[in-house]
């Protein structure tokens, strides 16, 4: 395979990808990879247009955004994105080809035949529009996972990619991944710095959530399971769980302060908000931080904060004859500790603690964390 794309390529083809890998080498953001690269790649195998897509990986899927182009209408990229590329076939089967590590290129004329062509409705609706025909669509990729997407396009006046187009490509997709690659692992550390310092603003938080662009969960820690009593399930079940045990009010405000944010245009913006809510009868307090990601989009860091245990009516400790450890227990339980800092905190066994639990349970006629505080809570 190596031998015959080197018999395929010309002197003045190695000498212009070796310029382009050099270039892609000493960008330092996907911005600039995409301004620098993608004209370049457009000369070197003569399309006549070409887009350039990063790629953001979501609780939905691969979304592609970010697009910039070269000869195409200016408000193309961004309707590819919002309703075409999940109905655009070359960039399926480059995703399944991606899947199985088979080939990181797909053209459109070993797609699909001319006469199904033509009458596609991507085709008719998009493409045309454009003065589009030939199509080269290819993944840089990490593995088997799409890290950016380039578009390459002739009209029907040319002729179609060759297979000297497409050996000129496969010479450049290894250093553009590499370079995507390097750019994102920076912007990964950044990121991860920022979460950092976001929830260094207070070590007291009784539990942390990380929710997606999507107000989906991404990150949830033990306290804040407890908290929410969302059950240790695994794999897209928890998901599912944690998004409906989240407090509408949490949703609400993530929403508000997404706004707040994307309506602005001053820097310095105050990414944080309080919230107060009541989930299950039990009044919960916390900060959501919003933490904007290159390739992530937005995120919310939902933090929730140490809870007030003057929620407790202490008149009703005699009314179920709670010895005095079964009554610190339940403050503890009040203000959202969980059974290992309870032990660590009364210095009593886990074991202990559980016991003392279902004993408290029995006695005030309940069966979890949640029942408990909300029937002490009330006045009998």
């Amino acid at each position: 395979m190596v031998m015959d794309m080197m018999d395929e390529l010309r002197n003045q083809d190695y000498r212009d990808i070796l310029s382009l890998n050099e270039v892609a080498a000493g960008c330092n953001t996907i911005d600039e990879l995409q301004q620098h690269t993608l004209f370049k790649i457009q000369r070197i195998v003569g399309a006549e247009s070409s887009v350039y897509f990063d790629v953001n990986h979501t609780s939905l899927g691969w979304q592609f955004v970010n697009g910039i182009s070269y000869g195409v209408p200016k408000k193309a990229p961004k309707a590819w994105c919002d309703h075409y590329q999940t109905k655009d076939p070359f960039t399926s089967k480059l995703l399944n080809y991606l899947k199985s590590g088979r080939k990181h290129i797909v053209t459109s004329d070993e797609t699909v035949n001319h006469a199904d062509y033509i009458r596609t409705k991507f085709y008719c609706d998009f493409l045309a529009p454009q003065s589009i025909y030939h199509m080269m669509t290819i993944g840089l990729h990490d593995g088997t996972n799409p890290i950016g997407l380039i578009g390459l396009h002739r009209t029907s006046r040319s002729t179609a990619f060759s297979t000297t187009d497409i050996s000129k490509i496969n010479a450049i997709i290894p250093c553009l991944s590499a370079t995507v690659q390097k750019i994102k692992l920076s912007e990964m550390a950044t990121e991860r710095e920022e979460i950092i310092t976001a929830l260094s603003v207070n070590f007291q938080h009784k539990g942390v959530i990380i929710l997606d662009e999507t107000l989906y969960p991404a990150f949830l820690d033990e306290k804040a399971r407890e908290l929410l009593e969302i059950p240790p399930y695994g794999g897209h079940e928890i998901i599912h769980q944690i998004s409906s045990c989240l407090p509408s009010q949490i949703l609400e405000a993530c929403n508000k302060l997404r706004h707040r944010i994307s309506h602005s245009h001053d820097r310095n913006i105050d990414r944080k908000t309080d919230f107060t809510t009541i989930h299950n009868d039990q009044k919960i307090n916390g900060y959501i931080y919003a933490l904007m990601t290159r390739h992530n989009g937005m995120r919310f860091l939902v933090c929730f904060k140490e809870q007030d245990s003057k929620l407790i009516n202490s008149d009703n400790f005699s009314t179920f004859n709670l010895t005095r450890r079964e009554i610190d227990i339940i403050h503890l339980v009040s203000v959202g500790m969980t059974n290992p800092e309870i032990s660590d905190k009364l210095f009593i066994s886990i074991r202990t603690v559980q016991n003392h639990l279902r004993s408290i349970y029995a006695k005030v006629n309940v069966h979890n964390r949640t029942s408990l505080v909300s029937k002490l809570m009330r006045r009998h």
